[in-house]
């Protein structure tokens, strides 16, 4: 879908895999695509190697196999290494692509966590970006920022270290960054749910939500079930409140509730519908607050 200049030379690609062949044969045919697209290279190609969920599991990648086999890791990176090196040496005067790793605090520990790291960097990995959670953690809880600056301190000034895990704003990253000396700030989930969540003003749902169909029928997703998790991001903190002690997400008779449940309703699958979805949202919203009025 990245199909100008500017969209390709911005662009980091993650991969996942555990193994070091097929991960060469795939940094090889991402460079390809692009390459062959717009006679550019991306920014980055990037390894997952953070990924707490349960498909990581059962795969054998992400955060489970940085701790079931750190030596496999190693060697898919060098792996990786090789493959850019050597594509970027046959193109001649390319934008070179980075390589990097996005990691966890391992459960064994700050040390192990940083000594992972150091072998990350000797392995070829240009920048590192670590989600200070651990791998049971998920999303969940606080980051611990204590150990990312452990971490910077240790690597610095060797390479990049990108700090993530609960930053949702600018004053968020500014804290981080100011805290641990980082040199970045990555937002994963609080950029789902407001891409503009760097803004220092507050944006409306509706807004967030129109302006991302219209990049969704730009870029279409590979499935509508990607532009519905997206929305429902993006509206839950107004549909599906943590703080109201008056919400109960069994009670139909709230407009809330009736449209997260219809958000998911399988026949919608057009952009055009979700606009709809979007203008219903207003106008239940208003008359909410219209009839709250004094």
């Amino acid at each position: 879908h990245d199909s100008n200049f500017a969209d390709t030379s911005n662009l980091v690609v993650q991969l996942c895999g555990s193994c070091p062949a097929k991960l060469a044969q795939a940094t090889t045919a991402v460079l390809d695509i692009y390459w062959n697209k717009n006679r550019i290279l991306p920014a980055g190609i990037d390894l997952n190697l953070g990924c707490p969920q349960e498909c990581a599991s059962r795969e054998g990648f992400g955060a489970f196999l940085v701790e079931e086999d750190p030596g496999l890791v190693i060697s898919c990176i060098a792996s990786m290494r090789n493959a850019i090196d050597s594509y970027h040496n046959k193109m001649n005067n390319t934008n070179k692509p980075t390589l990097s790793a996005k990691i966890r605090l391992l459960d064994s520990g700050i040390e192990n966590t940083i000594g992972f790291a150091r072998k990350l960097k000797s392995a070829g990995v240009d920048m590192i970006a670590l989600h200070c959670r651990q791998k049971a953690d998920k999303h969940n809880g606080d980051a611990d920022w204590n150990a990312g600056a452990k971490v910077v301190a240790a690597l610095s000034p060797g390479i990049p270290i990108v700090l993530n895990g609960g930053i949702s704003n600018y004053e968020d990253a500014v804290s981080v960054m100011e805290q641990t000396k980082c040199h970045a700030v990555m937002a994963a989930t609080g950029y789902l749910g407001n891409h503009r969540c760097f803004d220092m003003k507050s944006v409306e749902p509706e807004y967030l939500a129109l302006e991302y169909l219209d990049s969704a029928e730009q870029y279409p997703p590979p499935s509508y079930l990607y532009i519905q998790k997206h929305l429902r991001w993006i509206f839950r903190d107004t549909l599906q409140p943590k703080n109201d002690p008056c919400f109960d997400k069994r009670d139909y008779s709230d407009y809330r509730v009736k449209l997260l449940s219809f958000l998911v309703r399988p026949y919608l699958r057009s952009i055009e519908q979700y606009r709809l979805f979007v203008a219903l949202y207003v106008k239940l919203s208003s008359d909410e607050k219209y009839n709250q009025a004094p």
